[in-house]
């Protein structure tokens, strides 16, 4: 018995268990086909649909081009992010009929409310239109979109939302020129800091819209992108060559540039964010919570600029905090006056938290967090005395002092002198 045992123990160690069932990622496709979605959850899948596909008909109107795609896109929503892989990629590849393949995979759900995700969309939808009539080659390396492209398109967009950050085209105006184009297309964006991107991308909306203004300049663009797989996308001399007005006085650019800089820089500068807007917009900033302490499973987790600490020190607490370090750059430019300072300091706390997360800056935030309430709440008061005055002001007078208001009547005397008389009867004859 205990050799059949020990025989029966011996062959169930050798039989391998049956590994568990790997069940596929479902699937969701956009209103235009174009886009393949997977991830198991339903919600996410539709609202990525509509996102994407908003998305899509930006660079479409942008460019004056209509709904032709051949190569589908498809998206991935992992949980697994495998080491050394950024939080978000775009990958290429050569499919049957040699056509291209695009693929985005997300390893960070939250990267897909980042300005992130939007830019990884318009750089699979420019590498669709680059070879969407490009018979690729065994070998042969894929020609990345222009970036500068990519930003402007982003930016545009939201601005649209959000409203331009004047402030910042005001500062790249205050430098006299524009950026020089040879230097300014082999620029990466992709390694700038916050700061550093938004300047960027202020300077490619200016160059996007100087070339726009050009007669022709959606065909002259679309005909550059659609050669890009046989060109350099950091050449200015073939960006030049593309639209015919350049390429006969390139001196042009350079003028337009900074006109178009000028024209972004005017916008809005009359019209800021009132103090209601500047709050409803920096709570949706600060709109964070920290994770959970499994010391305390009690304890609610801190929410809002307080939290901030906490999050700096998780794994994606850099990475969280940058995004909201150039939220709160945007919003610093557009905002009321009155609370500028204060957006400022929290943009100036998130940028010292990212460069050293365990800083202690748990009173700093605790004052800015009561002066912004102080200011807010004198700025309430002075709008209600305001709304009540004009509430109470009368439409028609309620005749309570007329008597004292009013000039005393002129009596009138009558002479009897003979030139009294005869001024009178000529005043009766009507003269």
């Amino acid at each position: 018995m205990v050799i059949l045992f020990a025989g029966m123990t011996l062959g169930l160690a050798q039989s391998p268990a049956p590994a568990p069932k790997v069940l596929p990622l479902q699937r969701s496709f956009s209103s235009s086909q174009q886009f393949i979605i997977y991830n198991n959850d339903k919600i996410l899948r539709a609202r990525l649909a509509r996102q994407v596909e908003d998305i899509k008909a930006n660079f479409l109107r942008r460019l004056g081009l209509s709904d032709e795609w051949k190569s589908p896109i498809i998206i991935r929503v992992l949980t697994l992010r495998p080491s050394n892989q950024p939080k978000i990629i775009t990958n290429a590849f050569e499919s049957d009929g040699d056509q291209l393949k695009l693929q985005i995979d997300v390893f960070e759900p939250a990267v897909i409310g980042t300005a992130d995700f939007d830019i990884e969309i318009y750089r699979a939808l420019c590498l669709e239109y680059q070879y969407r009539n490009y018979v690729l080659k065994a070998g042969k390396q894929i020609s990345q979109p222009p970036a500068w492209l990519i930003e402007a398109l982003y930016e545009e967009s939201r601005a649209k939302e959000d409203g331009p950050a004047a402030g910042l085209y005001e500062m790249l105006l205050q430098r006299g020129s524009s950026p020089k184009l040879e230097a300014f297309l082999k620029e990466k964006p992709t390694m700038y800091d916050g700061t550093s991107r938004a300047i960027y991308r202020a300077q490619a909306v200016g160059l996007l819209r100087a070339i726009m203004a050009f007669q022709g300049a959606q065909a002259n663009l679309c005909t550059y992108l659609s050669k890009l797989p046989e060109k350099n996308a950091t050449d200015a001399k073939e960006l030049i060559k593309a639209f015919p007005a350049l390429d006969q006085d390139p001196s042009l650019l350079a003028k337009a540039w900074v006109l178009s800089i000028a024209d972004v820089s005017a916008a809005n500068r009359l019209d800021p964010m009132t103090i209601e807007d500047t709050r409803k917009q920096l709570a949706l900033v600060l709109d964070l919570s920290a994770p959970p302490n499994p010391k305390k499973p009690d304890e609610k987790p801190l929410r809002g600029p307080m939290a901030f600490q906490e999050i700096a020190r998780t794994p994606e607490g850099r990475y969280v905090l940058d995004q909201k370090k150039d939220d709160l750059l945007r919003l610093e430019s557009r905002s009321h006056p009155l609370l500028r300072p204060m957006i400022a300091e929290y943009r100036l706390i998130v940028t010292q938290l990212v460069a050293k997360p365990k800083r202690n800056v748990r009173d700093r935030l605790e004052k800015n967090q009561e002066l912004l309430d102080a200011v807010s709440q004198r700025a309430n008061a002075v709008e209600d005395y305001l709304n009540w005055y004009e509430a109470a002001k009368l439409e028609t007078p309620s005749g309570h002092f007329t008597n004292v208001t009013d000039e005393p009547a002129i009596q009138k005397t009558q002479r009897s002198d003979a030139v009294s008389r005869r001024l009178d009867d000529l005043e009766a004859q009507g003269w």
